[in-house]
Parts: structure tokens; sequence; C-alpha cells
């Protein structure tokens, strides 16, 4: 646990950050850029600094191949899948559908890299369903399911199965990979357009530069540093910490957005925060070298 301390807080304060990324996506539907648009907007703007640091620093490691090409449009697919979600439902749906993303994660370890099913995984697994029903108030209705509630679905999946590629994968620096996972998330977000018919928006100077903005001093340096974190700690571990997002994002939406934040929204808070400290402190092997 001692080497992963770093990687562990980075991750973990990016978490906190993403819970905000509600923000943007509300601004932009704000000024007329909606749905999957959101993300082309939001994602592609991420691009310009990342490219402009990476040719003054750039990094050594394999060239593109087939693997590290998946890798960056499953991380990118993520993010433009969660942008459409946010669009679609709710903020709180679409965090706590998203953070799912843990179950795919512990199925991926234990099939795909031969880790065995632990009792800490059960006690993780069962805070963290716990605490997102409580937030529900234990009444998930199939029947109210909407096209963004799968958006958020489908998010949490491609993020589990993009960790566990970057993970295992070659080492090719944060930045690279983040460039191919914002072109990947752009290509995404156009194929959810194409998808659902979603008709072009009226772009305008402000919705540009709120998309600059958030792409430069946000979007880049927080995917940056998550998926520095993704080559250093097993996908299981990196998704709990990540429902730290849940504590940001559920609190900033019920305050600015006046969603709803009681006894149960605090309660199911500690007890997905709970499965996270009991997924990191418990001892566990090491299944990537990488440092």
């Amino acid at each position: 646990m001692s080497a992963n301390r770093l990687p562990v807080a980075v991750a973990f304060a990016s978490a906190l950050l993403w819970g905000v990324w509600w923000g943007p996506v509300r601004l932009l539907e704000g000024v007329g850029v909606g749905g999957a648009w959101a993300g082309v907007m939001l994602v592609g703007a991420a691009l310009p600094a990342l490219l402009l640091f990476q040719f003054f620093r750039p990094s050594g490691g394999p060239s593109l191949t087939v693997r590290i090409a998946l890798s960056g449009a499953l991380i990118g697919g993520a993010m433009a899948f969660y942008t459409a979600a946010i669009a679609e439902t709710t903020v709180l749906r679409a965090v706590l559908i998203f953070y799912l993303a843990p179950v795919w994660a512990i199925l991926i370890e234990c099939v795909w890299l031969g880790r065995k099913f632990r009792w800490g995984n059960g006690l993780a697994f069962a805070l963290a369903a716990v605490g997102i029903l409580t937030i529900f108030r234990f009444d998930i209705a199939v029947a109210g399911w909407t096209i963004g509630d799968t958006f958020a679905l489908m998010a949490g999946i491609s993020w589990a199965i993009g960790s566990a590629l970057v993970f295992t994968g070659p080492d090719v620096g944060a930045v690279r990979l983040t460039i191919w996972g914002c072109v990947g998330g752009v290509l995404v977000s156009l194929a959810i357009i194409l998808a659902f018919a979603q008709p072009a928006p009226v772009f305008s100077g402000q919705a540009a530069g709120i998309a600059m903005l958030t792409g430069t001093i946000y979007i880049a340096p927080v995917t940056v540093a998550t998926l520095w974190s993704a080559r250093r700690l097993a996908p299981t571990t990196l998704a709990f910490l990540l429902t730290g997002e849940i504590v940001s994002g559920v609190a900033t939406a019920a305050w600015f957005l006046t969603e709803p934040f009681g006894w149960p929204e605090l309660l199911g808070t500690v007890l997905i925060v709970s499965a996270a400290v009991v997924e990191v402190i418990l001892p566990k092997p090491e299944t990537n070298p990488a440092t």
C-alpha cells in the first residue's frame, strides 16, 4: 500500500474533481449546446493543450497499436457516454449508474487477470450496493429507465474495460493516452449524434469559450492524472477510488441544481466511500509491475 499512496491520492482527488463534470455540460446546455454535442466540444477542446504539451515534451514508448487505440477509444467512450448521460438524465442517476463500474472491474480482474474473488471484494461491493440503494431510497424502478441511464451504464462498462487495458498494456505515457482518449471521446460522441439523429446546435462564441476553458484547465489535466493512476492501480482499486466522484457530484448537484440531498444521500455517500476505503486498505496480490 505504501508504494501506492501517491496514485491512490491522485485518483481520489481526480474523482472529487470529476464530480463537477456536470457543470460545464449544463453551462453548454444553457447556451444551446446539448446532448452529445456537449461531449464533442468539451472533450475535443482538451486536445489543443494536450497536443501542445506533447510537442514540447514528447514521451517515449511504443507507437500506436490496436490495443492502445482501443484503450483510448474505451476511455474516451466512457467520457462521451457519461457526458450524454448527464444531458439526458439527472446528475444523481448518471453518477450512480456509472459507478456500477466496480462490479465490472471485479469481473474483469477475476476472469481476465486471474485474480481470486476475495471476501474484501464482497464486502466492498456490498457496501457500495447498499449505498447506492440507500441514495435511491431502495426504489429503483426499471419502468423509469431512460436513454440517459443507458448511456451512464455504457460509460461505466467502457471505463472498466478501458482502465483494465491501460493497467495491463504498454506504458505510452498518460498524456499520449489522454490524447487518444479524447480522440475516441469525440468519435463516440459523433456516433451517438448520428445514431440518435441529434440536430446540430447553433454554436456561439460563448459556447466555444466555455468549452476551451473547460478543456484546457479541467478535462486535460484531470484526465491525465486519472490515467497516470490507472497505470499504477488495479482496475478494481481505481474504480472504487473513483466513487469519490459521488461525494462531490451528489453534493454539488444538490447545492446548485436543487437535486435531493437528505439523510439517504448522506448515508449512501458514506457507505460508498467506505467501500473504496475497504478495497484500498486490504492487502492484495499485485497483478501489474508498473510503477
